[in-house]
């Protein structure tokens, strides 16, 4: 009679144990959806509330004139850059899929090459008067530190940070 008391009591302290066990891991599951669902919300509004035309507009402290008129154009500039984007990165393909070609004659891979640096070219411009457009949203107290802002991004673009260099094996 011992014995079966025992027996009962090891079950019943496992099948308690258990419903604990699984209620504990299911409250951890809800703490891991709530925690991954609230950095993921703070992420997005970081990276909205951080972007270049944010920057800018927070920067030159455009009023919400300017704001409306450059998100217009970013918004503008952003479809256009994405398509001549799309055509560098179809150039470049091409260009590459040469390297599968026995012998290569010259003029088609100057050719190959010319249609990207067309390409880049086209988006170098697009993006100038993209700026340009920008800079006449700006009053005369704004454009000397949009001129300095347009400055550093030219030269970080042309002088990446560099690090460590990894040897080339």
């Amino acid at each position: 009679m011992i014995k079966q008391f025992q027996i009962k009591l090891f079950i019943m302290r496992n099948i308690l144990n258990n419903k604990i066990v699984a209620w504990l891991i299911g409250v951890l599951i809800l703490a891991n959806i709530a925690t991954l669902t609230f950095f993921w919300i703070g992420h997005l509004r970081n990276q909205r509330d951080n972007s270049p035309k944010e920057f800018l507009a927070k920067s030159l402290h455009f009023s919400e004139a300017q704001k409306n008129a450059y998100f217009e154009l970013a918004k503008n500039h952003n479809e256009n850059a994405n398509k001549i984007r799309a055509q560098i990165k179809s150039d470049k393909e091409n260009l590459f899929q040469l390297l599968k070609t026995e012998q290569i004659v010259d003029s088609v891979k100057n050719t190959a090459a010319l249609k990207v640096s067309l390409s880049i070219q086209a988006l170098d411009i697009l993006t100038f008067d993209h700026f340009k457009k920008v800079r006449v949203l700006c009053t005369e107290e704004q454009k000397p530190k949009f001129d300095e802002l347009i400055q550093k991004m030219v030269n970080s673009v042309n002088n990446p940070q560099k690090g460590p260099q990894a040897p080339i094996k």
